[in-house]
């Protein structure tokens, strides 16, 4: 069962696979973040990752405001190092997630898409039409809204 909507999204740490460095979820508070888990691996994933890699051309308003985080579960750095390279997927924010990673967001099958608010709140998980909930949370609020 993923983390439900509403929840507070766990702080966990990333490894940037661009350089080795570790930073924390936390580093992207005030920017909508899609995190997507995926393994070199995982056939469903690929197409997944791809798509992923299009949206910062399809959706330049995005710029800015929102973080694409492509976190592989690959029990090896350097597998998804090379896979991304031999792939060109340079277009997202490339991370290594360990086991912490996947049991604080309760990862048993991938590919796993999170939405999470500025705020730091899951907005949605699961296989998602992330455009449409990005869309979404990209629009100002006005007033209470109905549910």
């Amino acid at each position: 069962m993923l983390l439900p909507k509403g929840a507070k999204a766990p702080d966990i740490e990333l490894i940037w696979l661009a350089n080795g460095t570790s930073e924390r979820l936390s580093d992207y508070a005030g920017k909508i973040v899609v995190l997507e888990f995926w393994a070199t691996w995982c056939g469903p994933c690929q197409p997944k990752m791809a798509d992923l890699q299009s949206y910062s051309t399809k959706y330049p308003d995005w710029r800015d405001k929102v973080v694409l985080i492509a976190a592989s579960v690959d029990d090896n750095k350097d597998l998804a190092i090379k896979h991304l390279k031999a792939k060109g997927w340079d277009q997202t924010h490339n991370v290594w997630v360990g086991i912490a990673a996947k049991k604080a967001y309760q990862v048993n099958a991938i590919p796993t898409a999170y939405v999470i608010d500025r705020q730091g709140t899951i907005v949605a998980a699961g296989h998602l039409d992330i455009p449409e909930i990005v869309n979404h949370e990209l629009q100002p609020k006005q007033g209470i809204e109905a549910k």
